[in-house]
């Protein structure tokens, strides 16, 4: 049985330029927005909270050119669908985290999530005896809540398959509103940051068996007035035996929906080598390069947004965008294990 929920508005809004997370603004299936990769040492501005206030990204610093998509799947049509049955939609991270929900009026709710590390593989945790609350609608700066979860964990440890009941609880808040800056020169005003901080409790083996946990603190930037997807996710995963200080295991992840203008550690992959021409083009564009049988494409606008997709790219292809607004797009390239990001011009 849900157990007491605790809400506390510290602010009321009652001016016109208030943002806030509600049903009626919360993305829906099939949108999705390319992010990019940032430098794993940026900093979380975890003290900068309140009204008016200033998150300052102008300088972010890409990773290796990298880039993610962040997307809205129809729960029921992912691989992972049996093991989160209720939940109607995810919110995916290319290659980082899945996480189930559904939503009414009043809130949203988590099933779970699916995320990947490195040395733990596929980590699934199914909140099914006890779903996690993760917003209570509608949501603005200053409120706060705390929910109680629980279910079970799949994952390996030290080469051991681990299936343990486990226990949680979330804090979340939004906890500031104000000025985005982010690169190139762009600023968001007006925008609120959501916080989560969801500890897990359980039990693995290895030798004897240890009581650890599971942190992850996450924040995410919206400008609500003009998208609701995040323009920047900041998420911190700890893994650590209890009442322990140094994490087992630990994974910063930093993803921006503006590309930075300088990347740390940059290389020329080889392997995905490839042009597109004419560029400009009026319309149809052409593939060249050496495509393994996985390589695929996807072309966003300038919000991010998929416009096309390639499932099976291949020498020589074409693909005709004349029906798309003129200006400039992004086509994502993935293939031999790697992927490569490149600007093309609609005239």
């Amino acid at each position: 049985m849900k157990k007491h929920l605790l809400f506390a508005s510290l602010i009321v809004a009652t001016f016109s330029q208030a943002q806030q997370l509600e049903l009626t603004n919360e993305p829906t299936i099939g949108q999705g927005a390319l992010m990019y990769v940032c430098d794993s040492l940026t900093d979380s501005y975890s003290s900068i909270t309140g009204n008016g206030v200033t998150w300052d990204y102008s300088q972010l610093v890409g990773l290796n050119g990298s880039t993610k998509t962040l997307e809205i799947l129809d729960a029921t049509l992912t691989s992972d669908a049996a093991s989160f049955p209720t939940s109607t939609k995810v919110m995916s991270i290319e290659g980082v985290i899945k996480n189930y929900f559904n939503s009414t009026i009043t809130d949203r709710r988590s099933q779970g999530f699916v995320y990947n590390e490195p040395s733990l593989g596929a980590f699934v945790a199914t909140f099914d005896a006890d779903n996690e609350i993760t917003i209570q609608y509608p949501f603005l700066n200053g409120n706060y809540f705390e929910d109680n979860f629980s279910g079970m964990l799949t994952f390996t440890f030290n080469g051991l398959p681990q299936n343990p009941a486990c226990t949680g609880v979330i804090h979340a808040t939004i906890d500031g509103q104000g000025t985005l800056l982010l690169p190139n020169s762009n600023t968001y005003t007006n925008v609120i940051r959501y916080k989560s901080v969801d500890t897990i409790l359980t039990q693995v083996v290895f030798v004897t068996t240890l009581d650890v946990e599971l942190v992850r603190i996450q924040y995410e930037y919206y400008d609500i007035a003009n998208n609701n997807l995040p323009l920047f996710v900041y998420t911190v995963v700890q893994f650590q035996q209890q009442g322990s200080t140094t994490p087992l295991l630990e994974q910063t992840n930093v993803i921006s929906s503006i590309q930075p203008e300088e990347n740390v550690g940059l290389e020329s992959v080889l392997s995905n080598e490839f042009s597109i021409y004419p560029n400009p083009s009026e319309g149809v564009i052409n593939f060249k390069g050496s495509f393994d049988s996985n390589a695929s494409a996807v072309i966003y606008d300038q919000s991010g947004r998929v416009v096309s997709t390639i499932e099976t790219l291949v020498n020589g292809q074409s693909i005709d965008l004349s029906l798309l607004n003129k200006g400039m797009y992004l086509v994502s390239v993935t293939n031999n294990g790697s992927q490569t990001t490149k600007t093309i011009s609609l005239r």
